[in-house]
């Protein structure tokens, strides 16, 4: 029963890289429901058995939050502050 989570955990992965990828062809509509669809991916694989199914889910779902969300804030506090 536990391993469920691990298996949803990879498909919304896929379903954020998916709107990730739409995003980048120029559909900002996309961008915010591939962030929601990786946060709760990322819960759910917290909540998985070990194994790949968990793995890709933490892995991929952390990639996806970090280059929508940590790297942009880190760009435009640090780098980006031109007055």
């Amino acid at each position: 029963m536990r391993r469920n989570p691990g298996i949803i955990s990879s498909v919304l992965f896929l379903i954020s890289l998916v709107a990730y990828t739409s995003m980048l062809f120029g559909n900002e509509i996309f961008l915010f429901t591939g962030v929601i669809v990786s946060i709760i991916g990322k819960v759910f694989a917290l909540f998985s058995k070990k194994g790949i199914y968990r793995k890709i889910g933490l892995i991929g779902n952390g990639l996806i939050v970090l280059v929508l969300i940590i790297v942009p804030l880190i760009v435009t506090t640090f780098f980006w502050n031109t007055p």
